[in-house]
């Protein structure tokens, strides 16, 4: 009888945790994993540039990195002080911002309304733009992608069209026109001057 009292006294003991031992192992958990702060963006800087025209206005924004180099992240266009649309960029890059084009005052499908261009590529002697045709039915821009892969365009308001002119290498030249039949971009005139290989 006696060795049965102090044996369930024994397991009674052990079965009982004292409050202190829990109290040590919380403290101990916390400092081995202490919250840490998400590393800040050092490597870049917020850039941006403003235009108004049209009857609104517009904000290009993107990141500069270290070496100059800007992405293009959005534009927002603005209506008397509120958002009016939201313009979100894929990958549009730029080395440095001598290079940002950003344009609202050309009318590229000669409907009466002026686009929003931005460039999309440079390179020695070439660029080429993307474009969003602006809406009068919903007065919002719509992108335009087939127009992303026309190198240096010129916008001929009096024909109506838009021409193309570069080379490539040093003797290669190509002269290309396009104009609008029923809403879409064709190209009507192709001349290629290359040397002979």
């Amino acid at each position: 009888m006696k060795y049965t009292v102090f044996f369930v006294f024994l397991i009674i003991g052990c079965n009982k945790k004292p409050e202190h031992f829990q109290a040590k192992i919380t403290v101990d958990t916390i400092s081995r994993n202490p919250i840490k702060e998400e590393p800040k963006d050092t490597t870049t800087v917020p850039f941006s540039k403003m235009l108004t025209g049209n009857g609104y206005s517009y904000v290009l924004e993107g990141r500069q990195e270290t070496n100059e180099v800007i992405n293009f992240k959005s534009i927002t266009v603005f209506f008397k002080g509120k958002i009016h649309q939201k313009i979100i960029f894929d990958t549009v890059s730029v080395l440095h911002e001598a290079e940002v084009y950003f344009d609202v005052s050309k009318d590229v499908n000669f409907d009466g309304y002026n686009d929003l261009e931005t460039v999309n590529q440079v390179g020695n002697y070439w660029s080429s733009s993307s474009f969003w045709l602006y809406d009068k039915k919903v007065k919002k821009y719509k992108y335009y992608k087939p127009m992303d892969t026309i190198v240096n365009p010129v916008i001929d308001s009096k024909r109506r069209s838009i021409t193309s002119s570069y080379h490539v290498g040093p003797a290669d030249y190509y002269y290309k026109v396009y104009e609008w039949k029923n809403n879409k971009l064709v190209m009507t005139h192709f001349q290629a001057d290359e040397s002979e290989r």
